[in-house]
C-alpha cells in the first residue's frame, strides 16, 4: 500500500491535544497549510477558553474525536502515553479513509503495537514517531524519530510541512523504545545532577565539583568515554563500589538522602554478586 496524500498545501491535519506541545505544533503547522484540526477532551465542553484559542490561531476546533477521522488526511496524537490507546480507539471510529495517525505518545511499544492493530483494522495507516529533543526550546523544529512500513513516506510528508523528522528502518514500536531508553540517561542523569549539588551545596564546594565533571565531559568525546565506562566495567567494579559506599556516606552524613546513589550501589553490588556466583 502506498500513502495518498496530496500536495502539502492541501493536506488537512489533526491535532490531538492541545496542550503545551499541541499549541506549538497548531502555529507551526498554520504556516504552512490552512486545514488544522484541533479536538483536546476539554473541547467536548464547547465554552471551554480552549476552543477560542484554537479559534483565534486560524485552527478549527473539533468536539468529538471521532471527526478527526472524516476531515484529516493526517492525524498527530500528542496526549499522554496513559491515554494513548484510549485515543487511537477514538480516532479510529470515525475512519473512513486511508487517514495516517502518528503516534507521537512517550508509550511503551507494547501499548503502540496494541494501538496499530486498533488503527489498522478500520483501513488507517498507523505509524510510531517520538519526539526526541526538548519542545519547550526547539519549537516546531524539535527532532521527531519516526519508524514502520511508511517511515520514509511519512518523512517527507511531516518534512513538507516543516517538521524536523528522520525515518529509521525499523519495525513500529522501535521509535519509541529509543525514546525510552533515551529516557532513562537522560532523566537518570537529571536526578544525579542535582543529588550531586545539592550535597556539594550543603559542603560548600558547587563551583569545584561543576568543574571538575564538566572538564571530564567537555574533554572527552562521549561514544569514547561510554565504551571506555562499558568496557571497564568488570576489571575496576570492585573498586568503584567502594568508591561509590564512601560518597553515599557523604551524603548521609549531610543529612540528605541518597536516592540515585542507592540505586548505583544496588548495581555495583549485584554486578560484583553475579561474578561471584
Amino acid at each position: 500500500m502506498s500513502l495518498q496524500v496530496g500536495e502539502p498545501n492541501t493536506v488537512s491535519v489533526g491535532i490531538i491535544g492541545f496542550g503545551e506541545v499541541g499549541q506549538i505544533f497548531v502555529k507551526g503547522l498554520l504556516e504552512k497549510i490552512e486545514q488544522v484540526f484541533v479536538y483536546d477532551v476539554l473541547l467536548e465542553d464547547k465554552h471551554n477558553v480552549l476552543n477560542e484559542k484554537i479559534i483565534q490561531l486560524g485552527a478549527r476546533p473539533v468536539y468529538q474525536i471521532e471527526e478527526l477521522g472524516h476531515c484529516c488526511d493526517l492525524v498527530l496524537s500528542l496526549v499522554n502515553s496513559a491515554a494513548s490507546e484510549i485515543v487511537a480507539q477514538g480516532v479510529a471510529k470515525g475512519l473512513n479513509k486511508k487517514t495516517i495517525f502518528v503516534d507521537l505518545t512517550t508509550s511503551t511499544p507494547q501499548v503502540k503495537s496494541r494501538s496499530e492493530q486498533i488503527v489498522v483494522s478500520r483501513g488507517g495507516i498507523y505509524v510510531d514517531a517520538s519526539i526526541m529533543g526538548t519542545v519547550a526550546t526547539e519549537q516546531y523544529h524539535v527532532p521527531i524519530l519516526i519508524a514502520g512500513d511508511y517511515s520514509s513516506e511519512v518523512q517527507k510528508l511531516l518534512c513538507n510541512l516543516g517538521l524536523n523528522c528522520q525515518a529509521i528502518n525499523h519495525p513500529n514500536g522501535a521509535a519509541a523504545s529509543i525514546k525510552l531508553l533515551r529516557s532513562i540517561f537522560m532523566k537518570g542523569l537529571e536526578a544525579l545532577i542535582l543529588e550531586t549539588m545539592i550535597t556539594a551545596k550543603n559542603y560548600g564546594v558547587s563551583d569545584e565539583v561543576m568543574e571538575s565533571i564538566s572538564k571530564t565531559i567537555n574533554n572527552n568525546d562521549f561514544t569514547t568515554f561510554a565504551n571506555a565506562l562499558i568496557t571497564t566495567h568488570m576489571i575496576h567494579k570492585n573498586r568503584r563500589y567502594k568508591e561509590v559506599l564512601d560518597s553515599c556516606k557523604l551524603i548521609e552524613e549531610a543529612k540528605l538522602i541518597p536516592h540515585v546513589t542507592e540505586g548505583v550501589i544496588s548495581f555495583f553490588s549485584k554486578s560484583i554478586e553475579m561474578e561471584v556466583g
